[in-house]
């Protein structure tokens, strides 16, 4: 019942971007690349899927999930299906070996193993949405940064939705004691 909240972004480049402004898995682009160029089917593909199960599973326990009550995370669902606007055969193609899935169900194990309250939230516009002002536009997220257009706010576009995530995740919950977190707290 102690303890502090923590919003949990996952993405690619930086597997894990975390609400005290800590980023981990920044090697994620490059294990699942290796995962992509081997034959399917082959002991190299095996070796490499095992590699990335390592390393998703190294970077979750860098997590202390000793510190924390609540963890808040993504509902991730869908990324990879369908053919929309913005992605095309290359996102496809990269965005394949990356298994979020496997991330998310790390991350509630580990938070249920240590009695961590885990809460998922609807991920949508979490990266272009200003924590400070709740402008929301496309145009606030430019690739890694995050500039909001109506306020100025600037940070890494990552840390913005992990605290967009954990804002949303304290605001769905009943407790009237949890208020809405700004980027001064965790």
């Amino acid at each position: 019942a102690s303890g502090k909240d923590l919003g949990i972004d996952i993405g690619m480049n930086k597997l894990l971007a975390l609400s005290n402004r800590k980023f981990l898995g920044k090697r994620t682009l490059e294990i699942c690349e290796k995962v992509r160029r081997r034959k399917p089917g082959s002991r190299g593909r095996r070796r490499a899927h095992e590699e990335r199960r390592h390393y998703f599973g190294e970077v979750v326990n860098e997590i202390d999930f000793t510190q924390f009550r609540m963890i808040a995370i993504e509902n991730i669902k869908g990324l990879k299906n369908g053919k929309k606007p913005k992605r095309g055969k290359q996102f496809r193609k990269v965005v394949a070996p990356w298994t979020a899935a496997y991330v998310l169900t790390r991350i509630e194990l580990k938070a249920q193993e240590n009695r961590v309250l885990c809460v998922k939230v609807d991920p949508r516009y979490t990266s272009q949405t200003c924590p400070k002002c709740s402008h929301r536009a496309a145009s606030n997220r430019s690739n890694e940064k995050f500039r909001c257009v109506q306020c100025g706010y600037a940070d890494d576009a990552d840390f913005v939705g992990s605290l967009n995530i954990l804002n949303r995740a304290l605001g769905s919950l009943p407790s009237p004691n949890l208020a809405a977190v700004s980027s001064e707290t965790v």
